[in-house]
């Protein structure tokens, strides 16, 4: 009997892994054919007809196709430049031919990239940001293929010319020909005022742009235009490549680190964008908002003061502390130990006492109004900057020079005053690591539709990440206000902190303001700090923070209406529907809404036998209205739920599972019940990644669209509920996150 039993139960098994084994390959799409299909939808079998014609010249002729007067007798309105390490798509002269022809404005533009195998199957996608005037200056990330305006090439003049392919030595070399293409970009690039702030009264004014440009996901003007399609199908992954690419300085001459003072001089033929190279005289102001926290407060002035001790120019240094209210003790100790350092290194402290609730927004604007310097370095007073050592690209042995015979980077406090004056620059910020680590907390945040986050945390920095993300400078959406400097003048200009924003996404609301404003923020990931993270303000995991953090996520967008869902510097075929911190493709993750769609029903006896165990993992990412229904069609009362859940230690195959909603007081005095919801499983190669000592977690995800209408109005809380069903039991555990149904009070929407 025991035998029978035990087959029994391992043919349920089994049919439970096979079904399990089923839908994940149903849910799998790989890249090749999405794209495919998308292409498909976009251009037809045989592409969008181009208003414009165009030639294609490979790099190796580009040289000789510019300076021996080929482009002079030129009849194509755009010449489409392509590398030779692969093959041009079908579709790419098509796609240049009608972007120019719908961006007057743009005369030279680039396009993306993927890896083409010898079975012609697609795979590994260079997915590029839109015009990243400080990406660019780390290396040339336009990569295999740009195209240009034939009347742009012929206004080069002489001299550029000549500087572009100066000492390249043999046309026909790999790495001339690269330089002599990346250099070719950035005079185009500086013509086009590719190194100036956008000019948004263009934006705003040019007919019919916004609506179009937001209907091919680009919706603000750049002076560089980004053709963001797979233009070129790579033999191999250059990322590699990538990384070992010759910076420029803003001369367009490649960083020489091994000079004098790190940076080559030469000029650009006509072409340098506005001379900001070496230490300009000038002041730095440190505000670092503060309260109770002596001691860690005193090892960032530390932190600091050793950096100051590396500087190299006359750059001087203020640090502007603001107290919001330290018991009387810690007050007297710190205002003493101040008091001591005067003197003692050049830098002059301020201490602001202010007692107040804590208000990151106005205590950042009280210290920005005392200070003095012309640019302003906000810290948390649990930012620890990196010692001695700091090399470029982190590599050294203690001779002050890597391996590359490159020198010892600059003073972070120096380079990111630099970096904050250039004219093009709004907020800059840097790596972030947590302490004693290499694991990234902060690398630059990218808005997606279901809020800001921070791509890489948690992951170490001891790999490559996306085409170098992790590498170098990159432009960013935003950085974090834990290190984040900005000009004074632009500060000012966009108003400071936002202080109806007093705890969170205040810092991401100013780099909007200043992204409206026509400014590039920027991530310099050479310089790492540490950061120990929220010290001062504690964990926003208890339900009342949880609340006021999704409340001033909803004031961020109020304010910043038309960057909801959108990013400039995140392509449009990466993830953008899931709070993941990694860079996953959408033909991983993209959601059939249509099958989404769900019941709330009474869920009586449900839990009946069911035990509440914490071995029940939840991660709901978004909980409130619809964030894919259309309003003017009185869609009004959709709710959408969205995350994933495991069953920690257990093989998930056998497992289903059921959203529940639980009613609180208010929902519980108009009727409401406890609900179930049966959502639909959603592929998430994340969680799968990410926890790799777990079993059968590919399919983890969950997602559910549902018809508010039966649902009493008030708030409920969410919970998950995972059957056995092989066995039959049942777990569930509760999280701290709620869905009302009011609609207009305090819902989690965006």
């Amino acid at each position: 009997m025991a035998g029978w039993k035990q087959w029994v139960k391992q043919g349920l098994l089994n049919w439970q892994r096979w079904k399990y084994d089923r839908m994940l390959e149903e849910k799998t799409v790989g890249y090749d054919g999405w794209i495919r299909a998308k292409e498909g939808e976009r251009f037809g079998e045989d592409g969008m007809e181009g208003e414009l014609s165009v030639r294609r010249v490979p790099y190796e002729v580009c040289r000789d196709y510019l300076t021996q007067g080929a482009v002079n007798g030129e009849q194509a309105e755009v010449v489409l430049f392509v590398g030779g390490d692969g093959r041009v798509s079908d579709i790419a002269e098509r796609v240049a031919a009608g972007y120019f022809a719908a961006n007057r404005g743009v005369a030279l533009a680039y396009g993306d990239e993927d890896v083409m195998g010898p079975d012609g199957i697609r795979y590994t996608p260079w997915l590029k940001p839109h015009w990243s005037p400080d990406t660019f200056l780390s290396f040339f990330y336009f990569g295999n293929v740009f195209a240009v305006r034939t009347e742009a090439l012929r206004g080069l003049t002489q001299e550029e010319l000549q500087w572009i392919w100066q000492g390249e030595g043999s046309p026909d070399g790999f790495a001339a020909v690269r330089m002599g293409v990346y250099r070719l970009c950035y005079v185009l690039a500086v013509k086009c005022g590719g190194f100036s702030v956008r000019d948004v009264e263009r934006e705003c004014a040019e007919d019919g742009a916004s609506d179009r440009r937001k209907a091919e996901g680009e919706g603000f003007w750049f002076p560089v235009g980004h053709m963001d399609e797979a233009l070129f199908h790579g033999k191999g992954n250059g990322e590699m490549e990538l990384v070992r690419s010759q910076p420029l300085d803003l001369t367009g001459c490649p960083v020489e680190m091994g000079g004098e003072d790190g940076y080559a001089r030469s000029g650009a033929g006509g072409a340098c964008a506005d001379g900001m190279y070496g230490v300009e005289k000038g002041k730095l102001s440190v505000v670092i908002p503060s309260k109770d926290n002596v001691e860690a407060l005193k090892r960032c002035i530390r932190s600091v003061q050793a950096q100051y001790g590396k500087r190299e120019g006359e750059l001087a240094c203020e640090v502007v502390v603001v107290d919001n209210g330290s018991a009387d003790k810690a007050r007297a100790d710190l205002e003493a130990w101040l008091e001591g350092q005067k003197g003692a290194d050049g830098i002059v402290y301020r201490y602001i006492y202010r007692k107040m609730p804590f208000h990151f927004s106005r205590m950042c604007n009280i210290g920005a109004k005392a200070a003095v310097g012309e640019a302003l370095l906000f810290l948390n007073d649990d930012v620890e900057m990196e010692g001695d050592g700091d090399t470029w690209n982190g590599a050294g042995d203690g001779t002050g020079k890597d391996s590359g015979g490159h020198r010892k980077r600059r003073c972070i406090l120096e380079e990111m005053y630099n970096r904050a004056k250039r004219r093009f620059t709004g907020a800059v910020g840097v790596k972030l690591f947590y302490p004693g680590s290499r694991r990234m907390q902060h690398a630059g945040i990218v808005n997606l539709r279901l809020g800001p986050v921070h791509k890489l945390q948690f992951q170490e920095d001891d790999t490559d990440y996306f085409y170098g993300w992790n590498r170098r400078e990159r432009n960013v959406i935003a950085v974090t206000g834990a290190c984040l400097a900005v000009e004074r003048k632009k500060y000012e200009e966009v108003g400071g902190f936002p202080e109806e924003l007093p705890v969170a996404f205040n810092d991401v609301a100013l780099c909007f303001s200043l992204f409206e404003k026509g400014y590039y923020n920027v991530v310099l990931q050479d310089y790492a700090l540490y950061h120990y993270e929220s010290l001062s303000r504690g964990d926003d995991g208890e339900r009342d923070k949880l609340e006021r953090l999704l409340r001033e996520r909803d004031r961020l967008y109020q304010r910043h209406p038309c960057l909801y869902g959108e990013d400039p510097f995140y392509h449009k075929y990466l993830a953008n529907d899931m709070l993941s911190t990694g860079f996953d493709l959408r033909a991983d993750y993209e959601l059939e809404y249509k099958s989404l769609y769900a019941r709330a029903v009474e869920a009586g006896n449900l839990l009946a036998g069911a035990r509440e165990d914490r071995c029940v993992i939840i991660s709901l990412e978004y909980a409130g209205p619809g964030i894919f229904v259309d309003r003017a069609e009185g869609k009004d009362t959709e709710y959408f739920l969205q995350g994933y859940s495991f069953v920690a230690g257990s093989d998930n195959a056998l497992f289903e599972k059921r959203i529940l909603l639980k009613p609180e007081k208010d929902a519980e005095d108009n009727g409401g019940k406890l609900m179930v919801i049966r959502p639909e499983p959603l592929r998430r190669k994340d969680v799968e990644e990410n926890l790799p000592d777990q079993t059968n977690v590919g399919l983890t995800g969950f997602g559910a669209v549902i018809d508010g209408t039966g649902l009493a109005k008030g708030s409920y809380r969410i919970g998950v509920l995972a059957k056995d069903t092989c066995s039959g039991q049942k777990l569930y555990c509760w999280t701290n996150r709620y869905l009302n149904t009011r609609m207009d009070d305090g819902n989690d929407r965006l």
